[in-house]
């Protein structure tokens, strides 16, 4: 079906666009590899960016063809539209994830009450940025997070078309607009960069409204220059060649970037994310012209418009289902079979969705959940159903059973967890010399990992100093150890050094830090963290051992390979007996090492 956001109408026909659909298709796709595991399309994350720019685009050229046509524009009309297309399936989401998490999952409703409530109103980025929440951070996912950019989207929605009405009535002269248009892009921009510091966690402006805006803005350009409306279907062979040799151009640079860019990178923040802006705008010119290859053959095949058609869906159900199942297993070793099922419930639930209650709301409102037929009345039963768990979830109804499955599992956890790690301290340490170790005097320094294993570090080596900080990060270090502990440069001084949870490594900072402690013996461990960063920061400390002979490597990430039992559900931090081991392999490289 012919889908009305891809629709351009003029006076004598209409024209449905299917490669725009192609390239939806290849955005969501991004984004559900990207959450499925982000070390396979580190830059997945760019499909959302892709969106805005279609969106801001697609928008603005119905805007347009509406004052083209008529010399106004019904705001109520569009709204109502917006309303009926974004909504509907958004409210759907959010009652079934209320069922199914007072189920399975009641002890997480309480934690995410308001995030429903900011995704109902469409403010969910600046809710997560108030409350300071990270995009890029896997630790207790938030199955609502990815409504962030439906909330950026919605905004821009309810605020654009009044804007332009005004620039089009006041200014008048397309020119002129496009440059206005182009300053506030700039200001976006400028907002971004300023906002952003490298190598940091750069959630606030990756939620930010006020900072994403210049995508959205990059698409209303194209609009003002290249709109759908003004196309024709006939153009010279050399202007073909020219669009087709665009389309699969920035196609193959996209995927590229979706391949190989990573959220640490601190380049897209700098300027980078308009580039790809930028270039998206370049792949939507050749997808949406009437007369391409690109567009009709290749982006506009059955399979990418199908899966495009439901881009939204899909966007929508996706991230839950991943959060959701993941629960189950190590974050960063989830079993394949998992990850089919996962996919596969995806795109049920989408097209659940889109043939239920997008489709039908879509084509006569409300009237497609009344009693004229068996299927309406069912809808309206199931919908219904739901509408009431929703209600009694944000009204607090249900508050008071969280609250006590909360008390209960969090005294069973505790009582569990005391008494594994009473039984494992029973365990003989006979592998290494025990006394030798225990009398050594090693600077442990870390982030929250070594946090983690300070207890257990403290056991096997009391004389051991453990400065261990959670959300540490390299910069820090260089400080710590220059004010704190600048008399740890001798061959018999032991350092380790535990880092790359939290972010990206660059080698020259690292090998700051091995100059400061000069001909001290220096362990360093590699780290496990299923973030898009993982294998940059292994590959860097493997390069860091290589060229220093002072320099040793515990390899972390090859001894918990295919041991989920030693990790929480965030694949990150750890169970007693991975702190057990993690203890038990720095004790064996320290002695290891001491023989030779």
């Amino acid at each position: 079906m012919k889908r009305e956001h891809n629709i351009v109408r003029n006076q004598h026909k209409t024209r449905y666009m299917p490669g725009l659909d192609g390239l939806r298709a290849v955005a969501v796709i991004a984004v559900i590899i990207y959450h499925l595991n982000p070390q396979i399309l580190s830059g997945g994350f760019l499909g959302v960016d892709t969106f805005f720019v279609i969106s801001g685009f697609l928008i603005t050229s119905l805007l347009l063809h509406e004052y083209r046509e008529t010399g106004s524009i019904d705001l109520k009309n569009f709204w109502i539209r917006r309303f009926k297309r974004l909504i509907p399936a958004v409210v759907f989401l959010l009652m079934v994830l209320v069922s199914y998490m007072a189920i399975f999952h009641l002890e997480r409703l309480a934690v995410i009450k308001a995030d429903f409530i900011a995704a109902l109103i469409y403010l969910a980025n600046w809710w997560f940025i108030f409350e300071d929440v990270s995009y890029f951070e896997a630790l207790e996912a938030n199955p609502l997070k990815h409504l962030w950019s439906l909330a950026i989207e919605e905004q821009f929605y309810i605020i654009w078309p009044v804007i332009l009405l005004l620039l089009l009535v006041l200014v008048k002269r397309m020119s002129r607009i496009w440059l206005i248009t182009f300053g506030i892009s700039l200001v976006s921009l400028i907002v971004m960069i300023v906002l952003s510091v490298p190598l940091e966690d750069n959630s606030r402006v990756y939620f930010g409204t006020d900072t994403r805006a210049h995508s959205l803005l990059i698409g209303v350009l194209l609009a003002y220059i290249f709109p759908p409306f003004r196309l024709k279907k006939e153009i010279d062979t050399g202007s073909k060649v020219v669009l087709n040799l665009i389309g699969f151009v920035t196609l193959g640079i996209l995927i590229y970037m979706f391949t190989f860019v990573s959220a640490s990178h601190y380049w897209i923040y700098a300027g980078g994310l308009y580039a790809i802006a930028v270039l998206t705008s370049l792949l939507i010119a050749a997808s949406v012209h009437p007369s391409t290859f690109f567009a009709n053959k290749l982006l506009g095949n059955p399979m990418f418009v199908f899966i495009g058609q439901r881009s939204y869906s899909l966007y929508l159900w996706h991230y839950p289902i991943i959060v959701l199942s993941n629960t189950y297993f190590v974050a960063g070793q989830v079993p394949i079979y998992v990850i089919i099922i996962q996919v596969i419930l995806t795109f049920v639930m989408a097209e659940v969705s889109y043939r239920f209650i997008e489709q039908p709301f879509r084509r006569n409102g409300f009237k497609a959940f009344g009693f004229s037929d068996v299927i309406n009345r069912t809808r309206l039963i199931v919908v219904g159903a739901l509408g009431v768990m929703m209600v009694l979830f944000l009204t607090g109804v249900l508050d008071d059973p969280i609250d006590k499955v909360l008390e209960t599992r969090e005294q069973q956890r505790d009582y569990e967890e005391m008494a594994f790690t009473s039984s494992i301290k029973t365990i003989e340490q006979s592998i290494v010399n025990e006394e030798s170790i225990r009398t050594l005097e090693p600077l442990f320094i870390g982030d929250s990992i070594t946090v983690d294993i300070q207890d257990e570090v403290l056991y096997r080596m009391p004389y051991a100093t453990v400065d261990g900080e959670i959300g540490r990060q390299l910069w820090d270090v260089e400080t710590l150890i220059q004010g704190n502990y600048a008399n740890y440069t001798e061959t018999d001084d032991i350092v380790v050094l535990q880092l790359g949870t939290n972010g990206v490594i660059a080698v020259d900072d690292m090998q700051a830090v091995i100059d400061q402690l000069d001909e001290a013996t220096i362990y360093v461990i590699n780290t496990r963290s299923p973030r898009d960063w993982q294998a940059d920061v292994n590959s860097m400390l493997n390069e860091i051992t290589e060229n220093n002979e002072n320099v040793h490597l515990i390899d972390w990430f090859g001894i918990s390979e295919g041991h989920p039992e030693y990790f929480s559900n965030d694949g990150v931090h750890l169970t007693p007996l991975g702190k057990q081991v993690i203890v038990q392999e720095i004790v064996d490289k320290i002695d290891e090492m001491s023989l030779e």
